[in-house]
């Protein structure tokens, strides 16, 4: 991955499902991701991506994701269009077959009564600071990680990764509003199709209330339609409506379009709307949403995956010494001579061809494996250690250490500086001497003849 260009929001989401595996079923074997994201990336970010990406392919998580993202997909087309078959059959079951009256109270309550509980539920949930997200976007995600197949991380790792970012809520928002939008441009369409093909009467029933209050409602509610040039029915039609069904023509067709105008503007339009917002919301946090390295999780990864040759001279400076063991001559080590190497680069064939009776411990990179080599090490003693270390990278206190602590281990400790040459080669030699290694080799052929003890 070239230093310029930023990870996608799909890596970061590839960073967080490996993440999950790795705290579910334990740390995985990264020498060579590791590597190729020192020697791949320039910031901290994208070295723990291009990780990442080495692991997700080793893992199969990468096609995991992209599959569970498939078949969300596919799932979310499914439901956009039952709500919009539902919406169709409400619509057409508000208007009926035209043998009846429309009671254009209930017809109004039926098509916008649910839409509008639920835009309260959504905005009450949306503001109120720590409420859980409601509605139908998330009881989808709810089923979508049921549905995640042998890759929980997926879901897990996208939810995760939206409410680091403050985007799940537009998220979720955004899978609501579609939804509501789907069903009530259907109920639209069942609606003006019913009103198109059949011939339709209107009328108000009440035992209670008076006729002013269905006038002055019809003229609050027609407000805004009116405006937007939809027939409303006037004071005295509504009045009218409410002893018996008007056979005048032109009253018939402003109560059809007052109802599809309400529908229409207290109904899809708003829930349009706000799917945009969410929508756009989404898509402009998507591009701007970067890891959060302050994290304990990323944040020891990426100081893990920094190179030490980001600055000239010794790394992680510290007050006091570190000091390699000094082995008491009559002191005798046993074990047999031992290779080891730290945080090598893969641009050269590891280990190299070496003599029978070498042990090689690998390359030392994460955790686990230093501490491998370690019980390895104190198991059984070497009597030579020879540590290879690449010399292009800066000499930094944790590798110092470690063949400080190594060395306690061995009877003679030397360092073979890989490809060192100029001023950071001479770093490595003071920062070694300093810490009590004056066996420094940078030929491949004298380093493995003194670990076979040809010279001293």
């Amino acid at each position: 991955m070239p230093p310029d260009t930023p990870p996608s929001f799909d890596d970061r989401w590839l960073v967080e499902a490996v993440r999950l595996h790795e705290a579910a079923h334990g740390p995985l074997d990264d020498a060579a991701a590791c590597v190729a994201a020192r020697n791949g990336a320039a910031t901290p970010e994208g070295r723990i991506v291009e990780r990442a990406r080495h692991l997700g392919e080793a893992t199969g998580l990468r096609r995991a994701c992209a599959a569970w993202a498939g078949r969300m997909r596919l799932a979310g087309g499914v439901l956009l269009a039952l709500m919009l078959a539902g919406g169709v059959g409400a619509g057409l079951a508000v208007a009926g077959d035209g043998g009846r009256p429309i009671n254009v109270v209930w017809a109004l309550g039926g098509l916008l009564g649910l839409h509008a509980l639920g835009l309260v539920l959504w905005l009450a949930g949306f503001f109120l600071a720590g409420a859980t997200p409601a509605g139908i976007g998330a009881a989808w995600s709810g089923l979508a990680a049921r549905f995640a197949g042998g890759a929980p991380e997926a879901p897990r790792a996208l939810t995760g990764l939206l409410r680091q970012g403050g985007l799940l809520r537009w998220w979720l928002g955004s899978v609501t509003h579609a939804t509501w939008s789907a069903a009530l441009a259907g109920a639209l369409v069942g609606l003006t199709a019913s009103f198109l093909l059949r011939s339709h009467v209107f009328v108000w029933e009440t035992t209670l209330l008076s006729p002013g209050f269905f006038v002055d409602f019809v003229a609050w509610s027609g407000w805004l339609p009116a405006r937007l040039g939809f027939p409303v029915p006037d004071a005295a039609t509504v009045a009218a409506s409410g002893a018996s069904a008007l056979a005048d023509e032109a009253a018939r067709r402003a109560w059809a379009w007052w109802l599809v105008g309400c529908v229409a503007l207290y109904g899809l339009v708003p829930r349009v709307l706000l799917w945009l917002v969410c929508a756009l919301r989404l898509a402009a946090g998507r591009r701007a949403l970067r890891l959060d390295l302050a994290l304990p999780a990323y944040a020891a990864l990426a100081a893990r995956l920094a190179p030490a040759s980001e600055r000239i001279g010794v790394t992680d400076a510290a007050p006091g010494r570190i000091v390699a063991s000094q082995v008491d001559a009559g002191h005798r080590f046993s074990g047999a001579p031992t290779l080891v190497g730290i945080e090598l680069r893969g641009d050269r064939p590891w280990p190299p061809a070496l003599a029978a009776g070498v042990r090689d411990l690998g390359v030392a990179d994460s955790r686990e494996q230093r501490l491998r080599v370690r019980a390895a090490l104190e198991g059984e003693p070497a009597c030579r250690l020879l540590v290879a270390c690449d010399g292009r990278l800066s000499p930094d206190r944790g590798s110092l250490g470690l063949i400080a602590e190594w060395s306690r281990h061995a009877g003679r400790c030397a360092v073979w500086l890989l490809a060192a040459s100029g001023e950071r080669g001479e770093r490595w030699r003071e920062a070694l001497a300093e810490a009590g290694v004056t066996a420094v080799i940078e030929d491949e052929g004298r380093a493995l003849g003194w670990l076979m003890g040809e010279w001293t």
